[in-house]
């Protein structure tokens, strides 16, 4: 019993010793690492870090690229002029036609009706007339003879009277004949170029965009038609008259510039025109421009004319327009990643004579994606951190290095 006690205290003496080696062990090494790293804490604090500096650019000229979208230069929707049903129809969605084509073919019954009434008013009113000239040519030549005879007292003066106001009436007669004549010859013209218009003729040459008929379809003068083919060009997405016709030889872009662009937008300047997909842009010049800001969006509307013959663009293409835009004013322009932007304002971080790092607060102007102008707060002999981050504390002593003009 005795001998089992001693091996007991012997093994939790030896257990005792090797813990104890452990902690001493695990304790000397964190003291090392402790002491190294507060070693490479100081060397740290001590180094002067290198940051890539550049001076300001005099602001020039820039490339801007605004999208926009492409809509025919002559556009176009053809409604009907006379009532009816749809009796031909000539053309179809995406047919080219040219100026007089005949497109569509409308049947009007009650419009030909009144036009063969109207031809038959006319000619009665006409027949009216040659017998108020009779009857105008008697009562001349009646009153004609009781004057001769009055002349020689062979006839009362009642009968002479009588004579001559039978002549004023005839004469009154033949007048509102006349007028009768006239009003439905207008009449006539007028229900005869209604009829013309049973004839729908294309008014320029171009491409039918929009076929919102069929044939048999009951039509409206001057009013929308059920479609059989919406259309994506409409502009409320329904249908709209018979056809639209669309010029595609010639492109209007309608593109938004921003107001702090649009001075820059002068009317002829020279743009591209570029779609995704495509190499090889397009030359286009400022045809117009709204010359006033639309006040919700704060954008000028501008008008892009490109010849388009070869039939590379589509009416309703989404693509880019690239302006040459000059500077306005005396500006800097930096890189974006040198402006600093955060709850202290808008800054960039540059470098004294002595190497110490200041914040300097600046105004800035147009945003060009990599560049931005800068057209406050500089005077152009700063040396400016390139790319600062967020270890950099103002009047931290740095080594510049320079990289050449932004």
């Amino acid at each position: 019993m005795m001998a089992r006690s001693r091996t007991m205290i012997a093994l939790i003496a030896a257990l005792a010793l090797a813990f104890g080696a452990l902690l001493v062990a695990g304790v000397v090494t964190r003291a090392r690492a402790s002491k190294a790293l507060h070693a490479a804490s100081n060397a740290a604090r001590a180094a002067v870090p290198n940051v890539a500096v550049i001076r300001p650019a005099l602001a020039g000229e820039d490339d801007l690229t605004l999208a926009a979208t492409t809509q025919g230069f002559q556009d176009t929707i053809v409604y009907a002029r006379t009532s009816g049903y749809l009796r031909k129809r000539y053309v179809d969605l995406g047919d080219r036609v040219t100026a007089g084509q005949l497109l569509a073919e409308i049947e009007s019954p009650e419009l030909d009706e009144q036009l063969r009434q109207a031809r038959a008013d006319l000619n009665q009113a006409e027949k009216a007339l040659d017998l108020q000239k009779a009857n105008l040519d008697l009562a001349t030549a009646t009153l004609a003879r009781y004057r001769a005879a009055d002349a020689e007292n062979a006839v009362a003066k009642e009968a002479v009277d009588q004579s001559v106001a039978a002549a004023r009436t005839a004469q009154a007669s033949v007048f509102a004949a006349e007028a009768a004549v006239a009003s439905f010859g207008a009449n006539l013209r007028r229900l005869e170029d209604l009829t013309q218009f049973e004839r729908v003729i294309a008014p320029f040459s171009g491409i039918v965009t929009q076929r919102n008929i069929d044939v048999g379809a009951l039509i409206t003068a001057g009013s929308p038609t059920n479609n059989t083919a919406a259309s994506p060009l409409a502009v409320n997405g329904g249908a709209n008259g018979l056809f639209e016709i669309m010029g595609l030889d010639r492109l209007r872009v309608f593109v938004s510039v921003p107001q702090a662009y649009a001075p820059n937008v002068t009317t002829g300047a020279t743009v591209k025109v570029r779609v995704r997909g495509q190499a090889r842009p397009i030359a286009g010049r400022v045809a117009r421009t709204a010359n006033a800001l639309d006040p919700g969006a704060r954008t000028l509307l501008t008008e892009v004319d490109i010849d388009n013959r070869t039939g590379e663009l589509l009416p309703g293409m989404f693509v880019y327009v690239d302006f040459s835009v000059g500077a306005a004013g005396t500006r800097w322009r930096l890189p974006a990643a040198a402006v600093i932007v955060d709850a202290e304002g808008t800054r960039v971080a540059t470098v004294d004579r002595d190497g110490v790092v200041r914040f300097q607060p600046v105004t800035i102007g147009r945003d060009f994606g990599p560049t931005i102008d800068v057209h406050g707060g500089l005077t152009g002999d700063e040396l400016i951190v390139k790319q600062p981050t967020v270890a950099l504390q103002e009047g931290q002593r740095v080594q510049p290095t320079q990289s050449g003009p932004s």
